[in-house]
């Protein structure tokens, strides 16, 4: 279904805004996995690069997406990544933090993709599997 322009331009600038999320999110989870040492550095490590694809994944969707609907992809990223000793629990915190701001983000624009069935579709893989890292994140940071 085709959107009209003002809802066009409106989920273009929210879709760039994701756009910038995740491009943070592939930094970060990155820069996390270099942070990771000691006797559970392997899984861990896999698990955030893992995350990394993910958002590399999604940052492609969003990108494609973008200029498919007539807009310019924004390549921005609004945090700084400085080096600093973080615990493994630390990391995961600002993590989970971090992805449910996107699950949320996202939430928030299913709506606006009205009655585009393949934008709709396109925010729901995204949210099933912002959700699932949310899930596996608690699952780490769980002692019990």
């Amino acid at each position: 279904m085709e959107l009209d322009a003002k809802a066009r331009k409106k989920i273009i600038e929210a879709l760039n805004r994701d756009l910038e999320h995740e491009m943070a999110g592939i930094i970060r989870y990155l820069h996390h996995s270099f942070l990771v040492f000691g006797t559970g550095r392997v899984p861990l490590v896999q698990i955030l690069r893992e995350q990394v694809q993910d958002s590399m994944n999604h940052a492609t969707m969003l990108g494609e997406k973008i200029t498919a609907l007539g807009g310019y992809p924004t390549a921005t990223v609004h945090e700084e990544f400085r080096p600093t000793s973080k615990s493994i629990e630390e990391i995961l915190r600002e993590s989970l933090r971090h992805e449910k701001e996107a699950l949320a983000g996202y939430e928030d624009q299913i709506d606006l993709a009205g009655k585009n069935l393949a934008l709709r579709e396109m925010f729901k893989h995204i949210i099933l599997e912002e959700q699932t890292h949310i899930e596996e994140l608690e699952k780490l940071l769980r002692t019990v």
